[in-house]
């Protein structure tokens, strides 16, 4: 089961990308909350981008599974943004090891501000905390194959987010994905590996005059292990390409993150996943995130 992750620079997490999973023969309950520090400053040409703040995204998710080979889903977000808690921190951690700050030292620890500006001058600001309903997503998947089966997915995110606090686009978008797990032992263990691409179909956000793409590619490509007889370990790089026709490489580069954690269980039908998050391709997804999901089937 991958990670059920998303790339929250706030700029992207407000389009639909999808999620990633195989289809089981249960239903799922699934709630995650991720919290992710932002801290960039960028300018190309006219256009100006300023993310200082910090984003919590707390997901509901409910699928069922149809038949064996049908599954339908609803995911709900709530996000809140924020000064947030962790620049104290990141400063520690980069001052551990003798890493670059990026000149955080220079900005007032713990507070927010979004701005947003191309050659029409400003178009976006936020500089106070909110928190809000996102867009729900709606995805139907099937079952192709027998003995090694893909999964196919179509989902819909549909505009039920306050886009004035980037938790939604205001419009509709789209994505088909194909995935696929497959099992594997090492050690005696047990464990599986995985991938998937697919497609999105964007919609030019209300509120963000940065030019959106019409399309864009995702990806996956991880792989876990059970360690234990009731935990393991699991590692993924997510990958989406440029989502907007911009110079800033915040939103107009292809992104990479890497997440790195594992689950453990909890009774018969529970399990816990904790998790860390990784820009690999910098400045292109938040610095760090940290991750954690129960999920329980019956």
């Amino acid at each position: 089961m991958p990670f059920g992750v998303r790339n929250l620079n706030p700029l992207t997490a407000i389009f639909g990308l999808p999620a990633w999973r195989a289809i089981g023969a249960r239903t799922e309950l699934a709630v995650t909350t991720e919290v992710a520090n932002h801290y960039r400053f960028s300018r190309r040409g006219a256009e100006t981008l300023i993310l200082d703040g910090e984003t919590w995204r707390t997901n509901l998710a409910l699928s069922h599974v149809v038949g064996g080979r049908f599954r339908i889903g609803i995911e709900v977000p709530y996000y809140r943004q924020s000064g947030g808690r962790l620049d104290d921190l990141i400063d520690a951690w980069h001052s551990a090891f003798g890493l670059p700050d990026g000149g955080r030292n220079a900005r007032p620890e713990d507070a927010i501000e979004y701005r947003l500006a191309n050659a029409g001058g400003p178009f976006f600001t936020l500089d106070r905390p909110r928190g809000g309903a996102g867009d729900a997503q709606l995805s139907l998947a099937w079952r192709v194959g027998e003995r090694r089966p893909y999964t196919v997915q179509a989902a819909v995110e549909v505009p039920t987010g306050d886009e004035a606090l980037l938790a939604g686009s205001g419009g509709t978008d789209w994505s088909l994905t194909v995935f696929r797990a497959n099992e594997a032992t090492a050690r005696a263990r047990p464990g599986a590996w995985y991938w998937g691409v697919g497609a999105v179909r964007l919609e030019q956000p209300e509120l963000i005059d940065f030019d959106a793409r019409t399309a864009a590619l995702v990806g996956i490509l991880g792989g876990g292990w059970q360690i234990g007889r009731r935990f393991g370990l699991k590692a993924q790089l997510d990958f989406h390409g440029p989502l907007y026709d911009s110079r800033l490489e915040e939103i107009g580069k292809t992104a990479i993150q890497a997440t790195f954690g594992g689950w453990v269980g909890l009774g018969r039908r529970g399990a816990l996943e904790l998790a860390v998050i990784e820009d690999v391709a910098v400045s292109t997804a938040p610095d760090v995130v940290l991750h954690a999901a129960l999920r329980w089937t019956w």
